[in-house]
């Protein structure tokens, strides 16, 4: 049996711009784990890029993508999810595929919404890029990797999340 542990999900721009928000809020509903904690970060306004190049740079460090990456998370909605269950960290990880989306499996979150995104993205793409070796990695959704990048995780929204009626505190 697996072990109970927690992982936060961050449901990305490119979801909520193409409209696709609410079905990968189903698709992790279907896994049968329990949100602990969710709010939602509307766009611009609860976040700068300076506190998501804080949140990606362990993760990727000073590739050229940290600053085009931070813009676009700057730019929003974004909705963060902490979700609890028996291996919930594999659990989500598996359902929401490879971090490069084209190489996600079908079946996966990723790799059924993926077709049609670099159409969809294009604007996008345009407005973040910082410079032409700058790439940003639409894949839609965040899930943590290991319960030490949870904790990292979810310590860093705790300490940014305003608490409000709306808002369960992460």
């Amino acid at each position: 049996m697996a072990e109970t542990e927690n992982t936060l999900v961050i449901i990305k721009p490119d979801s909520f711009w193409r409209g696709l928000n609410r079905q990968v809020e189903e698709r992790l509903n279907a896994l049968g784990l329990t949100v602990v904690a969710e709010c939602m970060l509307a766009a611009g306004a609860n976040l700068a890029e300076e506190k998501w190049r804080e949140f990606y740079f362990p993760s990727i460090g000073t590739l050229p993508c940290l600053n085009g990456t931070a813009k676009y998370m700057a730019y929003g909605p974004v909705k963060v999810i902490q979700l609890r269950g028996d291996g919930s960290i594999q659990k989500v990880r598996k359902a929401i595929g490879a971090t490069r989306p084209w190489q996600a499996e079908p079946g996966t979150i990723r790799g059924d919404f993926w077709p049609g995104a670099d159409e969809a993205n294009a604007p996008y793409t345009l407005k973040f890029k910082q410079s032409e070796d700058d790439s940003i990695l639409f894949n839609m959704i965040h899930a943590s990797d290991s319960e030490k990048n949870f904790a990292i995780e979810s310590a860093f929204f705790d300490e940014i999340v305003p608490v409000n009626k709306h808002t369960k505190r992460l």
